[in-house]
């Protein structure tokens, strides 16, 4: 070997290249009947070299993916050990994939395929030659086929049709209709789709394996792969399996229209929410309820006698995969007392697109589009009794924890009186994975978030399609935080903002009327209604170009957004001067200028953005219980032992029953192999800690606990360096020293300290509630926020110690006493805080928003300089910039 290929190799091995990611291509059409053929090669390296074994190290922390579209399955493969990256820590997503490197990465995705047929002998492939083997078995496992002469032209790199060819080949897809009639309902470049991957490419669609970014209507097929388009299609394609989660929606090509109808669904859907009876959950099916999908009979009954076993308790309601058939709406009960009415309660579907909830055509309470009537509701309107409808001031924002999750409403037909979802939760719950359909398009809001006093709530991966309006609100209070929303095919608006605070990521609209109006009147002055908008495409058609993609008659902070087929981008209507963005992009715009205190860039801080890491789900019957090693619930004796000896037993899940309250008075450590620590709505009280340890899984994952704060004194510490996230959790006080990435996702919290310089931060839906002390203290990490609401007196946020902090989205409550404190305070530090709104009912706001010292050097702003927000009688603090 000559030492210049040595030296190559020493950079870049051939397992490295191969573990990171693989191409595939296809034959073009040919005298013998146009076979496929997917090849693979190395890049980079020299020809007729015999390459030397090599163990690739899986990298699930790549210096050049934060922020990409396949972000998260790239780290999920990478975890898997599926494919890694370069030596120098990059991944290289939009570098291209050989075919010979496709074969590789295929045979590790997939390594129990069945062998269906011979290997074939490919003339060009050596038997001394690096990836022989790998292709030998991608071709027996018919993912890959030669071109004709018996090639496989192993070092071409394969273009995105030959990679969705060779997906469902390999997995025996077959489309269910016509291939002409789903390519040309999906993708508008479909004419360019070669004849050999047109049925193969309608397949993959159909079992949503095709995602693209920026806009999925073009499929691109002759362009070159990606090594994240590579990614994305093998993630959807393990996701069947509940091996990856999905990417996020607005990515995946080929969801439900309003012109397919739907069914019972076939095979495994793209998640797979099991619990072992252990975990103590409801599910319908069981025979004390009697639900029986899929046999077309009425199901409401029975569902809504397993809402109603356990009113406001701390129940998930489990809705296996099937198709529930139902007449009348599904709502959850009121609870023992008022202010414990229609609160902790979650819906569970087994899977978002397997599990269907189909209202009856024409049914009759669903007639009238004056009175809508929801096909789920999570409880009356908190503003109102249902028995007197007046007033009933003990109801309002106590609607903790509610949640509706991976599940499909469908409103059937002739029911224009319906909506889809009609949901209220309070400091933290959500809605995440629901697809709401409207089965032809009629009906009055998809997700209607429309009760007095809604949130702080999640609503995240939500398509709406059909109905007058895809999302709407009708309140000032208490901000909304929505990611990964996708709105199509509506009659008025894709989302109208009366009034709310709602802060939104990555968003898309495909609709001939416009995609937001934010705001419902202009009148010459400020309205309630704020919008924090990033990452957003508007795609319109017909009547669109007569129309802004956004109207906003309130305050807007936006960036990145894109728009075609409209008129224009963006009319703002902010302060009674109309302010018209032509062209389709915007890059970032605030519609009240950037307020700083000492001399700052007039643009917000610009945090790289984080997706959730998403962990596969365990077959429940690896499970284990903490009851199952000595744990009693409810007989107040410390249970710190007990759950000790669950995370160590070697288990990768481990959950805690609601069966109970259970007493932590020690430290308990979660370590070794545990990567999901979950509660079902477990209770915990004690004065002990709950450290998130370093294991060896990457990532861990803690959800679904209720802290009977503040009752119980139980602190979280996180020391890690690996992966970290919380999600779902009333109460959590927190101290962060790790170093690994920390992601919270919808959380109640007592306060929380980020202490480590090397931390990043990625929090999504927070709500620090501790009157007595600073709500989030950031001491030199990184901290990106997407939603915050608070209360009380106290500090929100405190950035020191070179920390940066990005707050996108907000509400500040101004209830009791009056505010002595600033809301953010940045001591030599920098932060950026957008779209901050501020409800003041009471007269009792704070007097000063921003505290900012630089060196020895300290400068408030003041509440007169903050933009009013006269129907809260408070104020916006529109674009703040704090750094240098």
């Amino acid at each position: 070997m000559l030492p210049s290929q040595k030296s190559i190799l020493k950079q870049l091995t051939p397992a490295l290249l191969v573990a990171t990611l693989a191409t595939t291509s296809v034959s073009q059409s040919s005298n013998n009947g146009g076979q496929v053929a997917l090849a693979s090669t190395t890049q980079g390296l020299p020809e007729n070299v015999a390459y030397p074994k090599s163990t690739a190290i899986a990298q699930s922390r790549f210096s050049d993916i934060g922020g990409n579209w396949s972000q998260s399955c790239i780290t999920q493969l990478a975890s898997q050990g599926i494919i890694s990256g370069y030596p120098d820590g990059t991944f290289r997503p939009n570098a291209s994939v050989t075919r010979a490197e496709f074969a590789a990465i295929i045979n590790k995705a997939f390594p129990n395929a069945q062998k269906t047929r011979n290997a074939i002998a490919f003339k060009d492939i050596p038997k001394n030659y690096w990836a022989y083997t790998a292709i030998a078995t991608a071709s027996r496992t018919k993912f890959l086929s030669g071109y004709p002469g018996q090639v496989f032209n192993p070092r071409q790199n394969i273009p995105r049709a030959q990679v969705l060819v060779a997906l469902a080949s390999g997995l025996n897809y077959s489309p269910t209709q016509s291939a002409t009639t789903i390519l040309n309902s999906n993708f508008t470049d479909a004419s360019s789709i070669p004849a050999y991957a047109q049925s193969g490419i309608a397949a993959a669609t159909e079992k949503r394996l095709v995602v693209d970014y920026p806009d999925v209507k073009y499929l691109k097929p002759n362009q070159l792969a990606s090594r994240a388009d590579v990614s994305a299609f093998l993630c959807q394609a393990l996701a069947a399996s509940g091996q990856t989660s999905s990417v996020p929606q607005q990515y995946i090509a080929g969801g439900t229209s309003s012109s397919t109808p739907l069914s019972p669904p076939s095979g495994t859907s793209t998640e797979n929410i099991v619990f072992p009876k252990s975990a103590g959950v409801i599910d319908v099916t069981a025979p004390e309820y009697g639900a029986k999908p899929n046999d077309g009979k009425d199901d409401t009954q029975a569902i809504q006698k397993a809402l109603n076993r356990y009113p406001s308790g701390g129940r998930i309601i489990y809705l296996p995969n099937g198709v529930y058939n139902i007449s009348d709406s599904l709502h959850w009960p009121p609870g023992n007392v008022s202010a414990s009415d229609y609160k902790r309660t979650i819906l569970q579907g087994q899977s978002e697109n397997g599990v269907i909830i189909q209202l009856k055509n024409s049914s009759a309470k669903f007639q009238n589009p004056d009175k809508p009537r929801p096909v789920i509701s999570t409880g009356f309107n908190p503003d109102l009794d249902p028995n007197s409808n007046e007033f009933k001031a003990s109801l309002k924002a106590q609607r903790f924890g509610n949640s509706v999750r991976n599940l499909t409403i469908n409103t059937g037909k002739n029911n224009p009186g319906a909506e889809g979802l009609n949901f209220v939760a309070s400091n933290y719950g959500a809605t995440r994975s629901v697809k709401i359909i409207s089965g032809d398009g009629k009906g009055t809001t998809g997700l209607a978030l429309t009760h007095g006093e809604v949130g702080p709530m999640l609503i995240n991966n939500v398509e709406v399609v059909g109905f007058d309006y895809g999302v709407r609100t009708n309140s000032t209070v208490n901000s909304i935080t929505m990611e990964n929303i996708t709105v199509r095919q509506q009659n008025k608006v894709g989302i109208l903002n009366r009034g709310q605070v709602i802060n939104l990521n990555n968003f898309s609209s495909v609709n001939s009327v416009p995609a937001i109006i934010n705001g419902n009147t202009c009148q010459g002055i400020d309205v309630g209604s704020t919008l924090t908008l990033l990452n957003a495409k508007l795609s319109g058609s017909g009547n669109a170009k007569n129309v802004s993609a956004i109207s906003s008659c309130g305050f807007i902070y936006a960036r990145n957004v894109s728009a075609t087929g409209y008129k224009n981008v963006l009319t703002s209507n902010a302060r009674g001067a109309v302010n018209t963005l032509s062209g389709n992009n915007i890059i970032e715009y605030s519609s009240h200028r950037t307020i700083s205190e000492f001399p700052s860039p007039s643009e917000s801080l610009q945090l790289p953005i984080k997706q959730f890491p998403q962990v596969a789900w365990d077959d429940p019957k690896t499970w284990v219980s903490v009851e199952q090693f000595g744990a009693k619930p409810n007989d107040n004796k410390d249970d710190t032992a007990a759950f000790q000896a669950a995370i160590d037993s070697g288990a990768t899940t481990v959950v805690v029953p609601r069966n109970g309250d259970y007493t932590i008075n020690g430290s308990l450590r979660i370590r070794g192999k545990v990567r999901r620590f979950i509660g079902t709505q477990g209770w915990i009280n004690g004065t002990g800690e709950i450290v998130a340890d370093n294991g060896s899984q990457p990532t861990l994952i803690i959800q679904d606990f209720f802290i009977r704060y503040p009752k119980s004194n139980l602190k979280w510490r996180s020391i890690t360096n690996r992966t970290v996230v919380f999600r779902d959790i009333e109460h959590l006080n927190l101290e962060s020293s790790g170093t690994g990435n920390l992601f919270i996702d919808d959380a109640v919290m007592a306060g929380v300290k980020f202490i480590n310089p090397k931390q990043n931060i990625w929090a999504r839906q927070i709500d620090p509630e501790n009157p007595s002390i600073t709500g989030i203290v950031n001491q030199g990490a990184k901290l990106w926020i997407l939603g915050l609401k608070t209360e009380d007196a106290s500090t929100k946020i405190e950035t020191s110690n070179g920390g940066f902090t990005e707050l996108l989205g907000g509400q500040i409550y101004a209830n009791g006493v009056a505010k002595q404190n600033p809301v953010f305070r940045i001591i030599n530090a920098s932060a950026s805080f957008a779209g901050v709104a501020e409800v003041n009912f009471a007269g009792r706001g704070f007097q000063t928003w921003v505290e900012e010292t630089r060196g020895n050097q300290t400068k408030e702003l003041k509440r007169a300089n903050v933009p009013n927000r006269v129907s809260a009688n408070g104020r916006v603090l529109v674009l703040y910039a704090g750094y240098k």
